[in-house]
Formats: C-alpha cells, structure tokens, sequence
C-alpha cells in the first residue's frame, strides 16, 4: 500500500515539470480599470486599518501627509513619461492638461471631475462624483473623515515646480453638491 505521503510527493513531482504558460487575456482598458480601482481600494483600506488602530485623528494627520507625498511621486512619474521637467510648465491651462493627465491614469472613470480656466494663472477644478467620498460614507465616517484630495493636488503643483495655492470654495464632505477648488499660480520668485 503507498502512504498517502508517497502520492503527494509523486503528484509535486509531475507538477513541477510542466510549466502552465496560458493565462487569461484582459483588455489593456480592463486592466487599467482594475489597477486603478485596487489602488483607491489599497488607500480606502490603509486608512480604514490606521483609524482602527490609530484613531480618526491621527489618521487624518497621516493621510494628508501620505497624499502629499504620493501627490508628489504620481506627478513625477507621469512628467518624466512625457519628458516635462520641473518648472517647464507656466500657465494654468498647462497644469489642468497635466491634471487630466493625472486622473486619467491614476482614477477610475467613476471619479466625475472637470477643470475650468479662467486665466492664464487661475481656474476652477470641479467634482461632481467623488467615489473616496463614497467609500467614506460606506464605512460610516463622515463625521470624522478630513478630505485630503488637495494635499494630493498640492503634491502635483510641487512636483511641476508651480508656485500656487489651491482655494477649496465647496465640498462634498460639508454638504455641498459638489466639490469646487479654486487653482492659482503666482508668479515664480
């Protein structure tokens, strides 16, 4: 009779002489959606685990830090795969293209945004569907939650290089139907 041990060890055996090379086809756009959904998914779930861990608090004290660091490396990342370098960009028609650069990448198409140019040195960012705001509600937290998207935002202005500020004027969070930032470059020192 062979031992139950035996059988494994021979099954291991044919196993890892054949290598399985298939794999199922996604669409670069069906992969694009799924990388960027587990990536907001990743950030929902880092602040869920330190505001149970850490308090609400803290753990708004963290993710504005985080954004802005993050804000700061997805800028960079995108500028250096069209050749942009820190500085290069002087209007705000140019930061709003790169903006759309940026959320087309890294949002999933359920994020509902546009930017407005009022001038060469001032425009409008605006969200009408904020899908963070609705993993917030989801997890019960409004009350405590703090949004962090312009310490997001102010990671993209430094990483180009930009001197500016961003107004928020409305928030989802506050009861507002949409969220409404007022973009503004000065003048470079």
């Amino acid at each position: 009779m062979i031992g139950r041990s035996s059988i494994v060890e021979r099954n291991n055996e044919n196993f890892s002489k054949k290598k399985i090379k298939e794999k199922y086809k996604l669409s670069l756009d069906t992969q694009k959606f799924i990388l960027q959904m587990c990536w907001a998914q990743h950030d929902a779930q880092w602040f869920l685990k330190c505001k149970s861990e850490l308090g609400f608090k803290k753990a708004n004290e963290l993710n504005q830090k985080t954004l802005l660091a993050m804000g700061k490396i997805e800028a960079r990342h995108i500028m250096n795969a069209l050749n942009i370098s820190k500085g290069d960009i002087k209007t705000m028609p140019e930061i709003f293209k790169l903006m759309n650069t940026i959320m087309d990448a890294y949002f999933p198409k359920i994020m509902k945004f546009k930017f407005v140019i009022n001038s060469d040195k001032e425009g409008l960012g605006i969200v009408k569907k904020c899908f963070i705001w609705q993993m917030v509600q989801k997890s019960k937290g409004e009350s405590e939650y703090e949004c962090a998207c312009n310490f997001r935002h102010r990671g993209w202005l430094e990483a180009a290089g930009i001197n500016g500020e961003i107004i928020p004027l409305k928030r989802i969070s506050e009861g507002d139907d949409i969220c409404e930032f007022k973009f503004v470059m000065h003048d470079s020192n």
